[in-house]
């Protein structure tokens, strides 16, 4: 703050100017009158001994008298003040018309002294203190306006709610708090003791037209915590549009489930989040509301806990291939989803694994429950809490229903949990479970507005005009909090929601390879209990749902749609039982059910340990040529390391098999494909091309004359699908 924006009179010593003169305050105009008047009258002393007649003393008097009088009350001082002055003048001249008239002696010459020094002193002191009673008056009159601004408020706020919502008697707090984002405030309104929150409901529009809030505003009440009286009602008013334009997600830090997954953002600039470990959430909205996406972004939330694995009811598989794609594509990591069911018989084996997994959890974890003396099972890293999403609840069949149903009901307390998403909040989306045990909501826009109302029971429909933009929401839970439905706006994590060649638009085309990248690394395991109850319907997942990811309508995968290193490990696994067996559906010539039998398969971070001796010796070779580029006093060009890595390799190779030593050395460019890697580094002179795609260094290290080496897009015989990030 500068000293031009404090108030005058009520500066700190550290605050005031430094002067020039011999005074600690600012010399104003009245002191300098005081000490003129107080000059004059000093040199009136020595009047007598000119012999000046008495009169002239009294003039003076009169006129120094009435000149403080009016500068007193053009300023605006305390009557206190005036007198004060007014006094000291008469008190000085008037013993000047004494002197005057008696001739002085020494006596009457000291008195006149100490009586004029006496009256410098008021004066002088008088002008200080007239700039301090004024500043004071100021604050004063101030708090008295702001008084009558606070009784303007409540009086308004009484008014309109009588005018809109019919309640007689409410009071508004004075004191508002202003969210630090700007965007609006929180008022504090008490209601008639018979009164609580429930009686505003259903006036958010009608409120928020009266205060006119622009749509993507609005207003929502709030009961507070347990400890606030029922009548005290939060009002949050949004005065800005908070729902128009796109959030990008924050960094992808590892987190925990026990602590609430974040989603969103609210009107006052915090984040929205759900306790997923303790409760699931029923997520409604229409087509085009933006719903895929917001289960994308709580998927992000859950595989950046380090203590939850995920698994996905997704027959449509639009809800988990970004987050399985960057290891079948391109080899990064794991998958981070860590089982997506994409047909309803894997959904069948999912719901049976999970309902042998609560089992078997509530008996083999009982001694840890009563060792630790605890009610529910905690969620660790050794214990991984498992949360299903199911994507459009009513397109499951009737028997995975009934199964969700029971792991709603059953699952809580070994921390298998439940969330479900549907077009709407009917009973043919939200079973009569579903909606009794859920207690976690997210509302998108809808259609009819009574869908909503159905989706949160009891406190009306929120006002549909907050819906400006997909990703716009309306989330509550009964359990954690809000207890309220309240308004908040989702993160975006695709590309398309935001400006070409952005920071956000560069940061959210390659969001989920990051997440692949950075969060493989803390995804948990399934526990050994659990992982044994759940058999090979959990051990041989992969084997089966490789194929309904990246086959075609059949289900037949090859290689042209997968990365090598994840095709040679699919082509490792044993063949999976079928579904009827696991189902047991299967039947002998007997008619006694199978068995299934077999191995369970795993998908390990791609190391070296799946290589074989030869390749061993050439990835020697290449961890050498690395670490030289690493450490060389003058660094190799990257298109030198590529030469040469291409060369470790013995035999041509597809440029898949060298771009993650690429990444590996320290060449951090983003581009995936054979030709982007050739036209960054200039590679097209020092390879040659096979008729099967692969590329490899001719004899002596360059090719003379380049040809068979073309840059153009059909040299890259398997697509952008092809090219490793490391």
């Amino acid at each position: 703050m500068t000293t031009t924006d404090i108030p005058a009179g009520l500066e700190t010593p550290s605050d005031k100017p430094k002067r020039w003169d011999f005074s600690r305050d600012a010399v104003t105009p009245g002191r300098l009158t005081a000490w003129g008047a107080e000059l004059a009258c000093a040199s009136a002393l020595i009047a007598p001994l000119a012999e000046i007649p008495w009169e002239a003393g009294a003039a003076a008097g009169v006129v120094c008298t009435g000149a403080a009088v009016v500068y007193e009350k053009a300023r605006g001082s305390w009557r206190r003040v005036t007198v004060a002055r007014a006094s000291s003048w008469l008190a000085t001249t008037g013993w000047l018309s004494y002197a005057l008239t008696t001739r002085p002696t020494l006596l009457t010459m000291a008195v006149g002294v100490s009586i004029w020094g006496a009256g410098a002193a008021v004066n002088i002191g008088m002008d200080k203190w007239g700039e301090e009673t004024r500043a004071a008056e100021k604050e004063l009159h101030r708090r008295l306006d702001q008084g009558e601004q606070i009784k303007a408020a409540q009086d308004g706020w009484a008014q309109l709610l009588y005018d809109i919502c019919g309640i007689d008697g409410a009071v508004a707090d004075p004191i508002i708090d202003r969210w630090p984002s700007g965007a609006g405030e929180t008022v504090k309104v008490t209601l008639p003791a018979h009164l609580n929150v429930d009686c505003l409901r259903g006036y958010e529009a009608e409120l928020a037209g009266a205060l006119h809030l622009p749509k993507g505003g609005g207003v929502s009440f709030s009961a507070g915590g347990p400890e606030v009286p029922r009548n005290v009602v939060f009002i949050a008013i949004t005065r800005k549009n908070m729902m128009s334009g796109a959030i990008p997600y924050p960094r992808l830090t590892p987190t925990t489930i026990n602590k609430p997954v974040g989603f969103g953002v609210i009107g006052n600039g915090s984040e929205a989040g759900l306790n997923l470990k303790d409760e699931g959430c029923i997520a409604i909205g229409a087509q085009g509301s933006g719903k895929t996406a917001l289960m994308k972004t709580l998927g992000l939330g859950l595989v950046r806990c380090i203590d939850a694995l995920v698994w996905d009811m997704d027959t449509s598989a639009k809800m988990s291939a970004v987050f399985i794609n960057p290891y079948l594509r391109y080899g990064i990591g794991v998958p981070l989803i860590d089982w997506p069911a994409t047909n309803e018989d894997e959904c069948r084996l999912m719901v049976l694994a999970a309902r042998v997994v609560i089992a078997a959890r509530k008996t083999e974890y009982a001694d840890l429950l009563e060792d630790e003396d605890i009610d529910n099972l905690p969620a660790r890293p050794e214990i991984p809490a498992i949360h299903i999403r199911v994507d459009e609840t009513k397109s499951m069949p009737d028997d995975v229903l009934e199964g969700i149903d029971f792991i709603i009901e059953e699952g809580r307390s070994v921390n298998v949990r439940v969330s479900n998403t549907g077009l709407r909040a009917t009973r043919d989306y939200i079973t009569g479970a579903m909606d009794e045990l859920t207690p976690g909501r997210i509302g998108l826009r809808t259609n009819n507005a009574s869908e909503l109302d159905m989706l949160f029971p009891g406190f009306g429909a929120p006002d549909m005009a907050i819906f400006t933009d997909p990703g716009t929401v309306v989330y509550m839970s009964a359990t954690k909090g809000p207890y309220q439905p309240a308004p908040a706006k989702a993160y975006a994590t695709m590309a398309e929601a935001f400006a070409e060649q952005s920071a956000d638009y560069e940061r959210m085309q390659s969001l989920f390879m990051d997440a692949a990248r950075q969060l493989s690394s803390i995804r948990p395991e399934l526990d050994e209990v659990s992982a044994r109850a759940a058999g090979l319907a959990y051990g041989q997942r992969w084997a089966r749902c490789i194929p309904n990811l990246r086959g075609d309508a059949y289900g037949n995968v090859d290689a042209s749609r997968m990365h090598e290193s994840v095709w040679e490990l699919y082509q490792s696994w044993p063949a999976p039982e079928s579904y009827d067996v696991l189902l047991g559906r299967a039947t002998d010539g007997e008619g006694n059910t199978i068995t299934p039998h077999g191995a369970s398969v795993a998908i390990p971070r791609l190391t070296e340990t799946m290589l074989d001796e030869d390749e061993l010796e050439r990835a020697a070779a290449q961890e050498a040529a690395i670490e030289l580029a690493k450490t060389n006093v003058r660094p190799r060009s990257a298109d030198a390391l590529a030469v040469e890595l291409f060369a470790s390799m013995g035999h041509p190779v597809k440029p898949s098999e060298v771009f993650p030593l690429m990444v590996k050395a320290g060449y951090d460019k983003s581009e995936r494909t054979f030709r982007d890697l050739c036209s960054k580094l200039g590679l097209q002179d020092k390879l040659v091309r096979g008729d099967d795609g692969r590329y490899g260094v001719p004899e002596g290290g360059d090719s003379a004359d380049g040809a068979g080496r073309d840059a153009r897009p059909v040299d890259d015989a398997d697509g952008s699908s092809d090219g490793a990030v490391g």
